[in-house]
């Protein structure tokens, strides 16, 4: 038997299990398991055991008792939770072996059950041995290999056991070995894998098509192949383990070794190989048994012993390899362990070790890069297999292969901190494997500011000028900390070096930093800053602004206001769009970005209030000038910001250098402040503004924002304290037709100033107004006039106004007199009416019926209103004349309405404070005699 050539381990944990159930006790056991979580046992007196995790055995008869019966087969359909068995009679010479179904679930739950016989015939006259099976996990189909080379195919109902139909899909010279099923997640399409002696082959049994497709022209033993999950098929031969796949044969593994079983667990693969019998007696100890020797490899034999090994394909080595006493009978994968039954009824647990105990034995060999393998193929984090390239590189470094140990330590970058390995590499001798290193770190960009501070020093140092231009010139992805880069250049004078960097980078606030405060070239900044196009050049004009306006502030000022322009109409164009469901139109500036605020940079001008004029007058004509413009975001804030900061500025007596609003250039300050104030498309804060022009005494613009405003009270106000007499006259012919208060105000001022007393006009003019309107009462206007000991105001000047007021006064009270008159003689009628219809016989002359109009007869119904109605003729009418009913009810409701009006008196008390007489509502409230309808209570 050829030696192995793989690095062999024990990475499996092996146990012989005590005290089993009698079913593994019994002879010529027949193993099966495919999960389910079930391993099931086949005896040779035609038991079937299934045994579960507990090792609880529920046994049944699967075969007939006729003499040499047994079961020769077992497939359990774990799909289906079905248990396939072939019965053979092993003792004749031929025999047509009997296929039965099982249902497992029923089986444990009840015990006997019957089963489902699969209906087919024996392809030849003569039969033979059936020695593959194999059906799909919805048992629609069941292939059967015999040992005669022919295969054939049972499809249908199977497990209802009718509507089957059979047929031969070969027929090889070799006897068939082994049958795999392989479908798709549909179960459409389905495809046979075979194997004979001789042959490997594939069918697809999805149709009709029955000719094989000849994989390869050697076969394998049965047992020896398997399915793995990639739906590969597996197969060993005695030189090595091959894979097939519909297509052809795929990659191989050698393993050099007489092979009788083949299973899978996992990503291993299981293997039972014959050892030679002469070493059969030494053998039967186990793992601690001598290694075997080529030469005594000519004579096999399977019922002494056989060699159990687990191959790990993935990490191309020998995970386990022990000795089973009287050969492997059978292998079982369940419940995350492997399972052997030996020749001689007993069964071995095999676990595998877990990850770190593997890797622990790798370590102790220093095998680093077997276990850095295996670490990968067991899903171990990146962080792990890091710690295990830091081992390897501890190693190497132990050994003084600082080259070989850095190449290990540059795999852990981004896992181990970088500082454990920097400090092995400060020495002078190894700066060349530090600088590698940190330069790996940068490409990872894990580095920080240190690790680039340090890798330019290392380039300082070791004088490689080559390398320090290809760090900083030639890379096409600089994976590096660029602010560090340039801070490191700029500290050691290199400001070339760092203004490439900046511009390459895009380094916009270190590269304006360089040309302002190193190069103190502002007009070159300006123009990098113009070319930017971005509305985040706020934050750099923010930086270096005053710098610059400094220096340049004709130039900085212009830059100001096209950044604050054009980031304005960008915002403005995307919202229209946005409003109108257009794509927006393509912009410099970001429109997402917050707005440029003119008054975050205000500021700026602190130094320079006369460009600061410029400024806002340039935006104001340009963006705000003419009005109409829909505002966006914080635009009306600064629109409003732009307008009062200008006209405090022209209040100051600010001069702007640029002149952009008003006619003429030879305006003073204050006559542009007063243009801006009456502009109808200024946006100023009214009370700002009053404060402003109050505390600057500025008369003309406080009017200004009066007449603004429309407060034409406080407007003649101002020109009475102002004693502007042409002006308040002028605001009185305006104005006083709208609003006749005005002449209240102009009298009490016109009569309180003697030295204007002798202006009759306009006294008459507000006595007449006053007159008109019934602004106020002639004793008011009297006492007005001559309230005051100043007042300069004549009789002669007011004779006709005092005699127009006594004459209406006397035509009223002769109204008023005869009202009264009429109203004493009206009450006299009514009253003495009433003393009559008490008092004296009221005598009925009717003789018709006022209704009807007929004569007269009994019973009738007299009225004192002197009506007449039979009877009959008044129904159900009442107490009251239908005739006279409509007015009394007039009357009725007038008392009623009168009664609830008494008890409004919130409603009175309105009234009261709206009328400009009180005395005439009280008056009328009495008039509707409130107290005739009070209840006195009695206390």
């Amino acid at each position: 038997m050829a030696s192995f050539q793989l690095r062999q381990f024990h990475f499996f944990k092996r146990e012989s299990l005590e005290d089993l159930p009698e079913a593994f006790k019994q002879n010529e056991l027949l193993l099966a398991s495919n999960g389910g979580e079930l391993i099931f046992l086949a005896d040779a007196a035609g038991y079937v055991h299934i045994v579960n995790r507990s090792f609880v055995v529920r046994s049944f008869i699967a075969a007939s008792d006729a003499p040499g019966v047994r079961i020769t087969q077992m497939l359990h359909i774990h799909q289906t939770r079905t248990l396939l068995t072939v019965e053979e009679n092993v003792s004749a010479a031929a025999g047509r072996p009997v296929i039965k179904l099982w249902p497992v679930d029923r089986l444990l739950r009840q015990g006997d059950v019957q089963p489902v016989t699969v209906k087919y015939q024996q392809p030849t006259s003569t039969p033979y041995p059936l020695t593959a099976v194999a059906a799909t996990p919805s048992i629609s189909q069941i292939a059967l290999g015999f040992a005669g080379g022919h295969i054939v195919l049972v499809r249908g109902n199977i497990l209802k056991s009718r509507s089957t139909k059979q047929r031969t899909l070969h027929q090889a010279p070799e006897p068939v070995t082994n049958l795999h099923y392989v479908t798709d997640a549909a179960g459409t399409s389905v495809t046979l894998f075979a194997t004979t002696t001789a042959q490997t082959m594939v069918f697809d049994t999805s149709g009709n098509k029955s000719s094989p497709a000849i994989l390869e022209e050697r076969g394998c033993g049965i047992g020896c192949s398997l399915m793995n999950e990639e739906n590969e098929l597996i197969v060993a031969r005695d030189e090595a383990i091959y894979t097939y796949t519909v297509d052809g044969r795929g990659p191989c593994f050698a393993f050099d070794a007489p092979k009788v079983l083949l299973r899978q667990f996992k990503h291993y693969l299981l293997l039972a190989t014959a050892a030679p019998s002469s070493m059969a007696p030494n053998l039967a100890n186990g793992d601690d048994s001598p290694p075997l020797d080529a030469a005594d490899s000519r004579v096999y034999s399977y019922n002494d012993a056989t060699t159990f090994t687990v191959l790990d394909t993935k990490n191309k080595l020998v995970a386990y390899t022990g000795v089973v006493p009287g050969g492997v009978r059978g292998v079982a994968t369940e419940w995350g362990s492997v399972f052997v039954l030996g020749g001689h009824g007993t069964l071995d647990y095999f676990s595998e070790k877990d990850l770190l105990e593997r890797l622990d034995i790798l370590y102790r060999q220093n095998l680093y890069p077997l276990a850095v393998k295996m670490a990968q193929n067991g899903n171990y984090d990146l962080a792990s297999v890091a710690g295990i390239y830091k081992r390897y590189g501890d190693w190497l470094y132990s050994k003084d292969d600082f080259d070989s140990a850095m190449s290990q330590y540059m795999l852990t970058i981004g896992f181990i901190e970088p500082s454990y390995i920097i400090r092995k590499y400060l020495d002078a001798q190894r700066l060349g494997n530090l600088t590698s290193y940190l330069q790996e770190l940068h490409t990872a960009g894990m580095a920080t500011s240190d690790h680039t501070t340090l890798l330019l020093n290392c380039y300082t140092k070791l004088r490689d000028e080559e390398r320090l231009d290809q760090f900083i010139h030639t890379q096409e992805d600089y994976q590096f900390d660029v602010d560090t880069a340039i801070h490191v250049c700029r500290q050691a004078g290199f400001y070339d070096q760092a203004l490439y960097l900046a511009d390459k980078f895009a380094k916009t606030a270190m590269y304006l930093k360089l040309k302002v405060e190193d190069q103190d070239d502002i007009k070159a900044a300006l123009e990098y800053m113009r070319k930017l196009g971005d509305t985040d050049i706020s934050a750099y004009l923010a930086e270096f602004g005053r710098r610059c306006l400094s220096s340049l502030p004709r130039e900085t000022t212009e830059l100001l206001v096209d950044v604050c322009i054009k980031g304005m109409d960008a915002r403005s164009a995307a919202a229209q769009a946005s409003a109108s469901d257009e794509e927006p139109p393509v912009q410099r500036f970001d429109v997402t970005a917050p707005l440029l605020s003119m008054r975050r940079i205000q500021h700026l001008f602190a130094d320079q209030p006369d460009w600061l004029a410029a400024f806002l007058e340039r935006i104001i004509t340009r963006r705000w000038q003419q009005g109409g413009r829909e505002l966006i975001d914080e635009e009306d804030g600064d629109m409003k910001s732009a307008w009062n900061t200008l006209l405090e500025l022209y209040l100051c007596g600010v001069e702007s250098p640029l002149h952009e609003l008003g006619p003429s250039t030879k305006q003073t300050a204050k006559e542009r402040a007063l243009d801006l104030l009456r502009s109808p498309h200024a946006n100023i804060d009214w009370e700002r503004a009053y404060i402003l022009c109050a505390s600057n005494g500025f008369t003309e613009g406080i009017a200004a924002l009066y007449e603004q405003r429309g407060d034409i009270a406080a407007l003649l106000d101002l020109y009475i304290e102002h004693d502007n007499l042409s002006s308040m006259r002028g605001l009185l012919d305006q104005h006083g037709g709208d609003q006749p208060d005005l002449y209240i105000k102009a009298l009490h001022y016109l009569a309180c100033n003697p030295q204007l007393a002798d202006n009759e006009e306009l006294l008459a003019d507000c006595l007449a107004t006053i007159e008109k309107h019934n602004l106020m009462s002639p004793l008011r206007v009297l006492q007005a006039l001559g309230g005051s000991e100043q007042s300069g105001v004549t009789l002669g000047m007011v004779r006709g106004y005092i005699m127009r007021q006594i004459n209406a006064t006397t035509r009223r009270i002769d109204d008023n007199t005869r009202a009264i008159d009429s109203y004493t003689a009206e009450y006299k009628a009514h009253s003495d009416k009433m003393d009559a219809l008490k008092s004296k016989p009221i005598v009925f002359q009717s003789t018709k019926c006022t209704t009807c109009m007929a004569p007269l007869d009994l019973p009738s119904v007299h009225f004192l209103c002197k009506h007449s109605y039979h009877q009959r003729c008044l129904g159900d009418v009442g107490d009251s004349c239908p005739r006279c009913q409509a007015d009394h009810q007039k009357l009725e409701d007038q008392r009623r309405a009168q009664e609830i009006s008494a008890k409004q008196h919130d409603a009175f008390f309105d009234k009261l404070r709206q009328a400009d007489d009180g005395f005439d509502v009280v008056a009328s409230w009495f008039a509707k005699s409130p107290f005739a309808f009070t209840k006195f209570v009695d206390q």
